[in-house]
C-alpha cells in the first residue's frame, strides 16, 4: 500500500510541476527584454528538471515494486503508464532544455525577432501541457483508469486520447508561431492574452466533453448485461497453460451451450446431474421459509429484515456423516431466493447459485437440497440471489457439523455470527440479534469453544482479553497443534470466514469484543466466574493472529513439489466505469468485469494453482465455490505453515499462492465475498471441461447471482 501512496503524491507533483512548466513556456515569447527571456527560461529548466528527477523516482519506484512484488504488480503501468510519460519527458529532456539552455543570455536589449520566434514554438509549451497531461492521467490511473492486463488497442487509445486533448492548444500555440514567423507583433495585452487563454481552455473542455460523453453512450450500452447466457465466457478460455481440454478452441457460445447434446460424448454431463448419491434417506430433516419479518435487536432497535423462519441467523446443527435434506420455500421474497452453503463442498447440483446449480425460488415455490455431511466444523448458509441485497437483509444462518465422534470434549460452545444490520436506529453491529455486550458466567477451569463466523462485507477484528485461548479452525478446518495465543493477541476475520476459538476460563474475567479496545459501541461478551464485573475492560492488542505460522503445516497433494497441471492468475484491480448501464466504482479481475472476465477451465484431476494479486484500494475475500484452498504463499515467499481455506482475504498490495486438486465436478463460482464487490462485476467461473450448463442467467429467467 506505501508504494500505491508515494506513486500517488509524486504523481500528483509531477502534475503540478509539469503545469506550472506549461504556463511558464507559454509566457517565454511575451519577455520583454533578453534578461527576462533569461529569468524565465532559467526557472521553467529548474521546474523541469524537478519534474524529471521526480519522474525518474517514480520510475525507480516502479522497478523497486517489480523487484519486491513481482511482474503482475506493474504489468499494466509498464506497459501503458510508463510509455505515456516517457514520450514526452524525452523529448523535453533531449531537445527541449537544450533549447532553453540556448535563450539564457544576459543584457538589458529588447530580443530579438529570432529569439521571441524561437522562444514561440508550439513544440516548447505543448511538449510541457503533454508532460502534465500524462503525469494526471498517471495519478489519476489508481482510482479511475487503472490498467490491468492492458491490451496494444487500449494502450493506443490513450495515446490518441492525449493527442486529441492537446489538439486545441496546438493550434492556438501554432497560430501565434505562424504570426510570429510572419512578422507580425504579439498580441500584448493582458486583456486580449486572457481572452485567448479562456478561449483555448473552453474549446479544449468541449473536446473533453465530447470524448467523455462518446464514452458514456458507448459505455452504457457495452456494458448491459445479457437478457440471458449461460454464464460461460466463451470468448475468453483460459486454460491455466495446462493440456487442451474439451473447451480447446471454444470462441462462440453455441460451442459448449445448454442444448449441446450429452450423448455425443458420454464423459459430458449437466449440471442438474450432478447431485452426488443422495439414494439413501435422510437423517436429518429442515425446513427454511424465505420470509419478510420485523426483528428486534437485544437494545431496542427494528430491523425490516428477510428471513429464514422468520429469525436472525437459524442453525441447523448436524452430526458428521448423516444425510441432509433441507427444503426451502419462498413465502413473499420477490426476487425469489436460493441457499448456497458456504465453504461446504457439496455436489455441484446442491451449490445454491440461481442460474448455474439450481433456478431461483420464486415465491410460492420450493427447492429441496439433499447432500450427506462430510465435512465437520464451522460454516454457514446463505442466499446467493441477488446477494448483495439478501444477505445484508438477514438471509443466511449457521451449519454446525458436529464430529462423528468427539475427540475434544467443550463445556460451553456459543456461536456468533457477526453481522451489520440497518435498523430504525442506524446501522449497527450484532452477533445475531446481540448488538450489546452479553454476560455469561462460567465456572473456573471449563473450556469454552466459540464458533466465530463473520457475515458482514468487510473484515472484523476480535478481541479475546484475560487468558491465553487458542485458534483451532479455520473456515471449518482443523489446525493441526495450534499453541497458545496471549490476550494481547487480536485475530482478523475475513467476509466469509469462520475461527473456531477455545480457552480455558480462568478465575478471573474473560473479554470478548469486536473491534478496537477503544470502541465501546460495538458489541462483545464477558465471561465471569464468581462476582459479576461492572464493565469489561480492554487493553490495546500487541500483535495480530498470523495463520501463515500457526500450528503443524497442513500436508496434502498440492504442498508436494511436483508441477501444477495448470496456472492461474487472477489480478484484482478496481476503475470507474459502467456497469449493467450504470456508473458504478469498478472492482474487476484481470481489468475486465463479469461477464467479460476469463472462464478457468480446467480437467477432472488436475492439480491447479490460483495466484491471487490484489492492485486495488480495497480488500477482498476471495471465495471458491465446492472447493478448499491450501494457501502455498505470501507476498512471493512460501508460508511457514500451509493452511486450509475457502475463503481468502487479501489485503491491498498482497498476492498469495493457493492450490487446490480438482476434485468437484461442475461449474463453481469463484468471486470476492465483499458481496457489493462481486455485484458489480468482481466474479468469475471455474468449470470442468466435461460440465454442460442446465439453466440460464439473466432477467429472463430471474437467475440474478452476485
Amino acid at each position: 500500500m506505501f508504494e500505491t501512496i508515494f506513486t500517488i503524491i509524486i504523481t500528483v507533483i509531477m502534475t503540478l510541476l509539469w503545469g506550472i512548466a506549461a504556463i511558464a513556456a507559454a509566457a517565454l515569447p511575451y519577455a520583454k527584454t533578453s534578461q527576462i527571456l533569461n529569468q524565465r527560461s532559467t526557472f521553467l529548466f529548474w521546474v523541469a528538471g524537478t519534474a524529471l528527477v521526480l519522474s525518474t523516482a517514480w520510475y525507480g519506484a516502479i522497478i523497486l515494486q517489480f523487484i519486491k512484488d513481482g511482474w503482475l504488480f506493474v504489468e499494466g503501468t509498464v506497459k501503458m503508464l510508463i510509455p505515456l510519460t516517457l514520450v514526452p519527458q524525452l523529448y523535453i529532456a533531449g531537445d527541449i532544455l537544450p533549447r532553453l539552455k540556448g535563450f539564457r543570455n544576459s543584457g538589458e536589449k529588447p530580443m530579438t525577432p529570432a529569439a521571441r520566434e524561437a522562444a514561440a514554438h508550439p513544440s516548447i509549451s505543448i511538449s510541457f501541457l503533454a508532460a502534465a497531461l500524462v503525469s494526471g492521467i498517471s495519478a489519476l490511473s489508481t482510482f479511475f483508469v487503472q490498467p490491468v492486463l492492458p491490451s496494444l488497442s487500449q494502450i493506443g487509445s490513450r495515446f490518441l486520447l492525449v493527442a486529441l486533448l492537446l489538439l486545441v492548444p496546438a493550434i492556438f500555440a501554432n497560430r501565434r508561431y505562424l504570426r510570429l514567423k510572419q512578422g507580425k507583433p504579439l498580441r500584448r495585452g493582458f486583456g486580449v492574452r486572457l481572452i485567448s487563454f479562456v478561449s483555448a481552455g473552453l474549446l479544449t473542455a468541449m473536446v473533453a466533453i465530447t470524448l467523455l460523453v462518446a464514452n458514456v453512450l458507448v459505455g452504457v450500452q457495452v456494458s448491459k448485461l445479457p437478457e440471458a447466457s449461460d454464464m460461460m465466457n466463451h470468448d475468453w478460455i483460459d486454460e491455466g497453460g495446462g493440456s487442451p481440454t474439451l473447451m480447446s478452441g471454444s470462441s462462440n457460445h453455441q460451442h459448449h451451450a445448454h442444448h449441446a447434446s450429452a450423448s455425443a460424448d458420454p464423459s459430458q454431463v449437466e449440471v442438474a446431474s450432478l447431485t452426488g448419491d443422495i439414494s439413501q434417506p435422510a437423517d436429518r430433516r429442515f425446513e427454511l421459509v424465505a420470509q419478510r419479518k420485523k426483528v428486534t435487536l437485544a437494545s431496542g432497535a427494528v430491523i425490516d429484515a428477510w428471513t429464514y423462519n422468520g429469525e436472525i441467523a437459524p442453525e441447523l446443527r448436524v452430526k458428521q456423516g448423516e444425510m441432509i435434506e433441507v427444503k426451502l420455500v419462498n413465502q413473499d421474497i420477490d426476487r425469489g431466493v436460493t441457499i448456497h452453503w458456504h465453504g461446504y463442498n457439496v455436489p455441484n447440483a446442491m451449490d445454491g447459485v440461481p442460474g448455474m446449480t439450481q433456478n431461483v425460488v420464486k415465491p410460492g415455490q420450493s427447492f429441496t437440497y439433499k447432500f450427506r455431511a462430510n465435512q465437520e466444523g464451522t460454516y454457514w448458509f446463505h442466499s446467493h440471489q441477488q446477494a448483495a441485497e439478501q444477505v445484508v437483509r438477514g438471509l443466511f444462518g449457521t451449519l454446525i457439523v458436529e464430529q462423528k465422534q468427539k475427540t475434544e470434549d467443550y463445556d460451553e460452545e456459543i456461536t456468533l455470527i457477526n453481522h451489520r444490520w440497518e435498523t430504525d436506529r442506524g446501522y449497527l453491529k450484532a452477533f445475531g440479534n446481540q448488538d450489546e455486550f452479553q454476560w455469561k458466567q462460567v465456572k473456573p477451569g471449563d473450556t469454552v469453544k466459540l464458533r466465530i463466523i463473520n457475515a458482514y462485507n468487510y473484515s472484523e477484528k476480535f478481541l479475546l482479553q484475560g487468558t491465553e485461548f487458542r485458534i483451532t479452525s479455520i473456515d471449518g478446518m482443523r489446525i493441526q497443534a495450534p499453541q497458545p495465543l496471549s490476550g494481547q493477541t487480536a485475530f482478523r476475520l475475513g467476509a466469509g470466514g469462520r475461527y473456531d476459538v477455545v480457552f480455558t476460563m480462568p478465575d478471573r474475567p474473560v473479554f470478548l469484543k469486536l473491534g478496537d479496545a477503544k470502541n465501546e459501541s460495538n458489541p462483545g461478551i464477558v465471561f465471569y466466574a464468581g462476582s459479576r464485573p461492572e464493565r469489561p475492560v480492554f487493553q490495546p492488542e500487541s500483535a495480530e493472529f498470523d495463520p501463515s505460522d500457526y500450528g503443524k503445516p497442513v500436508m496434502n497433494e498440492v504442498t508436494a513439489a511436483d508441477p501444477f497441471d495448470r496456472e492461474f492468475h487472477m489480478i484484482l484491480g478496481n476503475r470507474m466505469g459502467f456497469y449493467n448501464g450504470q456508473i458504478n466504482f469498478l472492482w474487476t479481475i484481470n481489468g475486465e468485469v463479469y461477464p467479460r472476465v476469463p472462464t478457468f477451465v480446467v480437467k477432472e484431476g488436475d492439480r491447479v494453482k490460483t495466484t491471487f494479486v490484489n492492485r486495488s484500494l480495497g480488500e477482498h475475500p476471495m471465495h471458491l465455490h465446492g472447493h478448499h484452498m491450501t494457501v502455498l504463499k505470501k507476498n512471493g515467499k512460501k508460508v511457514a505453515t500451509p493452511w486450509l481455506t475457502d475463503t481468502l482475504n487479501v489485503l491491498p498490495g498482497e498476492s498469495y499462492e493457493v492450490g487446490f486438486i480438482a476434485d468437484n465436478p461442475g461449474m463453481w463460482m469463484d468471486h470476492c465475498h465483499n458481496l457489493d464487490h462481486a455485484a458489480t462485476g468482481m466474479t468469475l467461473h471455474l468449470m470442468y471441461d466435461h460440465v454442460l450448463p442446465s439453466y440460464e442467467v439473466g432477467t429472463r429467467s430471474g437467475n440474478i447471482p452476485d
